[in-house]
């Protein structure tokens, strides 16, 4: 099998199993994948629509409708920008914080604990395999755009 299938099917799988962890987790809370990518990403500081699409490689609008159904669950708020009125910021709520301590995939040990067993070395190579990996697409998209 050509070495671009096994990495493509191999990231598919690592893929296909984070996601069946993480929706077990937050099925149990009522969060869907795509509100807890835009709630981790939100985490670190408020963000405007068209960073979360950007960084999300989603349309605006389908950032757009992830964020209402957050802030509809009193998750997240719009908050304008006291300088220039036309920015909005996305901001998250109390309500966010207390949920998401509840969720350990939502801690900064999680994938920590997940790698535990495994030696300096090993874990090096994956990092190193991993920055490539995303430098690669990330040069194929711009390319495209």
């Amino acid at each position: 099998m050509p070495k671009g299938l096994i990495i493509r099917d191999g990231v598919r799988q690592l893929n296909k199993i984070i996601g069946m962890m993480i929706t077990q987790e937050l099925s149990e809370v009522g969060i869907t994948m795509p509100q807890i990518s835009v709630m981790r990403k939100i985490k670190d500081g408020p963000m405007t629509i068209g960073q979360l699409s950007k960084d999300l490689y989603l349309s605006c609008s389908t950032v757009s409708g992830i964020v209402d159904r957050l802030e509809r669950e009193g998750y997240i708020e719009r908050v304008r920008d006291t300088a220039d009125r036309r920015v909005v910021w996305i901001h998250i709520t109390n309500k966010f914080e207390e949920m998401a301590n509840s969720i350990p995939v939502m801690q900064k040990e999680y994938f920590t604990e997940l790698i535990k067993d495994l030696s300096e070395e090993e874990i090096d190579k994956i990092v190193d395999a991993l920055q490539l990996l995303i430098r690669q697409f990330e040069k194929r998209i711009e390319e495209r755009t």
